[in-house]
């Protein structure tokens, strides 16, 4: 009977250290729209469920979870709203549809850099992404590994989730960046880009009888 009065503080005091040594964390932001030429494009983004629901998780020493699922939706639907001409949406890949192009982003691989007790709450991100590409016919046109990196910007935050709240926005950002610039100089996408019908030409073959 005393050992069960005596084991349940016990229980409690765990858990609260267990808590106290966890940082989870929901990102939350909003992106900048990019100053970019629109490419006279119709694309659909593929939201897969893994994808718009990812978060990553580490028990490595100090435990760490982040949600970037949603953000990441967000930040792509935004990227393609920005760089082509219409855009739209689905959650799986789509059979048939008006699209020249459908993105499918997928996550390869996310590292956090966590600092030690004794160091400053300075954070470090690294996001792998697999951007891949397919033509209206479903057939591959690239398969983009693109990278991404973050830090937190100051060194003087309170605490370990806005430092890393920071830190996972810079990275993000720092995607939209990479996309925006980098898109057109892959060159897969420089040589379908290439291949396509220009307006003039695609106007003549439907008027010809």
């Amino acid at each position: 009977m005393k050992a069960r009065v005596f084991i349940t503080p016990l229980l409690v005091l765990c858990g609260l250290l267990a808590s106290a040594c966890s940082t989870k964390l929901e990102v939350v932001g909003n992106f900048p729209p990019a100053l970019t030429a629109k490419l006279p494009l119709r694309t659909i983004v593929v939201f897969e469920p893994d994808f718009a629901s990812y978060r990553f998780d580490s028990t490595v020493g100090k435990e760490v979870s982040v949600a970037v699922g949603q953000i990441q939706v967000e930040l792509f639907t935004g990227l393609a709203a920005n760089l082509f001409q219409h855009s739209s949406t689905a959650s799986n890949m789509p059979n048939d549809g008006p699209a020249d192009l459908i993105l499918v982003p997928r996550v390869e691989d996310v590292q956090i850099s966590m600092p030690n007790e004794s160091q400053l709450k300075v954070f470090e991100v690294w996001i792998k992404y697999n951007l891949q590409l397919f033509d209206s016919n479903h057939e591959p046109v690239a398969d983009w590994i693109m990278t991404a990196y973050g830090k937190t910007p100051t060194r003087f935050l309170k605490s370990d989730t806005e430092a890393l709240q920071q830190a996972s926005m810079v990275a993000l950002r720092d995607a939209g960046a990479h996309f925006i610039t980098g898109f057109a100089r892959v060159p897969e996408i420089q040589q379908w880009l290439r291949q396509r019908p220009t307006s003039a030409q695609t106007t003549n073959a439907s008027s010809q009888p």
